[in-house]
Order: C-alpha cells, then sequence, then structure tokens
C-alpha cells in the first residue's frame, strides 16, 4: 500500500494569500501545510501488525489500551500528536479535531475513531489528557493517550512524527482503515468538511456506494461562503475553531455581545497579546482562564490592525444577528460546518 498525501485544498489562492499577509502564525502554518502537500509519495508497505508496534498506551481515563490491536486493527482511525502544555499551535489543531467531531456526529465512537497521542508524556499524565479532553469536549470515541516514553517514541516514528521538540513537530495527522492498511497525510487546517470527507472516504463501501446509504447522505459539503468584510477570514480561520457568534461556548466563549460588554482598548491588547494579559494577572484574563481550565488562548500574531478587523468583524456579525427577521443561516463565514442527514 501507499502513503498518499492529501491534496484537497479548499480555499481559492487568493484568500489563502490574504491570510498570510495577515498573520504570522498563519503563515508558519500553510508553510508547513504546504510544504507536506508537495511532498513526494511515501511508500508505507504493509501497515498491519507487522509494521505498526502493538505497544501500550493509556487513556485519559486510566484505561491501559494496546495501539494496534485495540486502537488500529479493523477501524478507521486519524491519529494526531500534541502537546498538552503548548500554549501556540496546539490548541488550534486539538479545536480542529473537534470541530471534526462534531462535523462527524454520530459515526465518531461506532466507525470512525479519533486519537490525540500525547508527546510529552512525563507531563501529560492521565489526569492531564482528562482535563484537557474535557476542555475540548471529547466525545466517545476521541482519545488521549499518553504511556511510557520509550512506547510514544517508538510509536510516533512508526506513525510519521518525528519532530525533536515542541518548536519542529509536525501539526498534521495519520488517517488510516486499520482493516484495508491504506493511510494518508492529512492537514487539520483544511476545510472541516473536507476532513470529514477524507475520513468517510476510508471505508469503502462509502467511496463505493457514493454516499447514498440510509444514514450516511451528506449534503451541502461547501464550506459557508463568505462575504467581504474586514476581519471575516481571520475569524474564520484563527477563531471560529474556538469560538461562537450567538451559537454558545466551544472550547472558549461564546463572543456575541463581547464588544458591549469589554472595553475596546482591553479587547483589541488582549487578541493582540493574550499571554502578556495573563502574565500581568490581569483580572478579567485571569477570570477567563479559570473559566475554560485546560486550554488557553495562544498569542497569534495579531496586530493592532488584524485586531480592528476582528472587532469590526464582530460588530457587524452582531448587529446581524439583532436584526428583524435575522435568519443565521443567512449570515455566512462564522463557522465551516457540515451538514449531515441521516
Amino acid at each position: 500500500m501507499k502513503l498518499e498525501t492529501s491534496l484537497r485544498i479548499p480555499y481559492p489562492a487568493s484568500r489563502i494569500a490574504y491570510l498570510v499577509s495577515r498573520i504570522p502564525l498563519c503563515a508558519l502554518l500553510l508553510c508547513a501545510f504546504f510544504g507536506s502537500l508537495t511532498a513526494p509519495p511515501v511508500s508505507a508497505g504493509n501497515w498491519g501488525a507487522s509494521y505498526i508496534p502493538n505497544v501500550p498506551l493509556v487513556t485519559q481515563d486510566g484505561q491501559t489500551v494496546r495501539l494496534y490491536d485495540d486502537l488500529i486493527k479493523n477501524k478507521i482511525v486519524l491519529i494526531n500528536f500534541i502537546y498538552a502544555s503548548c500554549k501556540e499551535v496546539c490548541p488550534l489543531v486539538t479545536a480542529r479535531m473537534a470541530q471534526l467531531q462534531k462535523a462527524l456526529g454520530d459515526h465518531v465512537g461506532r466507525d470512525i475513531f479519533l486519537y490525540s497521542i500525547t508527546l510529552d508524556p512525563e507531563h501529560d499524565t492521565p489526569a492531564v489528557l482528562k482535563q484537557h479532553a474535557k476542555a475540548f469536549h471529547a466525545g466517545p470515541g476521541w482519545l488521549f493517550l499518553t504511556g511510557k516514553p520509550e512506547d510514544i517514541a517508538v510509536a510516533r516514528y512508526k506513525l510519521g512524527e518525528r519532530g525533536k521538540g515542541l518548536s519542529d513537530h509536525k501539526n498534521d495527522a495519520m488517517a488510516g482503515n486499520g482493516a484495508t492498511d491504506d493511510w494518508e497525510r492529512t492537514s487539520l487546517f483544511q476545510d472541516t468538511g473536507q476532513l470529514a470527507l477524507v475520513m468517510l472516504n476510508m471505508d469503502p463501501a462509502f467511496r463505493d456506494k457514493k454516499g447514498n446509504v440510509p444514514g450516511t447522505a451528506y449534503a451541502n459539503m461547501s464550506p459557508v461562503p463568505y462575504v467581504n468584510q474586514p476581519g471575516q477570514a481571520l475569524f474564520a480561520k484563527t477563531c471560529s475553531s474556538c469560538h461562537t457568534i450567538g451559537q454558545g461556548d466551544l472550547v472558549g466563549p461564546d463572543l456575541q455581545g463581547v464588544t458591549s460588554r469589554r472595553d475596546r482598548a482591553w479587547l483589541s491588547q488582549f487578541l493582540q497579546a493574550p499571554n502578556v494579559m495573563r502574565a500581568k494577572k490581569d483580572p478579567i484574563a485571569v477570570a477567563l482562564s479559570a473559566r475554560f481550565p485546560g486550554v488557553v488562548m495562544p498569542n497569534l500574531g495579531l496586530s493592532e490592525a488584524d485586531a480592528g478587523d476582528l472587532l469590526a468583524y464582530l460588530d457587524n456579525r452582531m448587529a446581524r444577528l439583532a436584526a428583524p427577521g435575522h435568519s443565521e443561516a443567512e449570515q455566512p463565514g462564522t463557522r465551516e460546518t457540515l451538514n449531515v442527514k441521516r
């Protein structure tokens, strides 16, 4: 079998160029993304029991499981590697996994399984990972895993994660079918609906029947369209994984009304440097950390102009939400969603 590289690019080049020019962190993520896309296919050979180590791992609930026998054999899986202590890219990656979990609905835990394996087993104990799983609303079928350092080391190497530390580990994921030994590397930063299709297409029955089997008929797979509003693309790519506007808390707070509740200068400062605000023991920043334990807002490298554009977008969205006859379906660009019919 071959380890194939996903070639799905869901956004126009012009929008990607805009994002790269606006936020340094996103530029780094996209560079990593495109670097993986242009890499030549790697031969995986037989990615079955003879290749994947059957090392013991421990779930966030303290249960010992075997990597191959219990987690991969005869299952469709998506595996990524994390540092629970990471305050920059890792929370965004895990938030994307949370979006995928929601997009796939009850497929997760039934015929698709998500695994986030720590790269820092000495720090990321089951108790730490349990808090992390709670922060990202992990449901049945999404496990956070730790284990002995030597077992984590062999597992990560075999699954293609060979970074030397927090600063250079990969932020992609391995999608695979443990029954057919089909595997491909994919990006967690692509459109959520497209990533859901990557996982569904791991099932030969889904590919053969084009999704027409009762219970797996998917509609409206295109991302929600964008309109030309300042800050909209920034919100979609850097905020929507963790926040909604008027749809409830996710990993972070619902942002509906935030520009009227908070001082605008404070919001701008927090968007630009949340880590600095926390270090200064700003009371609102400290309260937010206490309200959402287990994950903190990372420093996204936003400029003052970026923060202003995001706040202007939030003002616009909230004005639309308050308009008479408003329908949320008519308001594009707030979240990437997959509409599922069962």
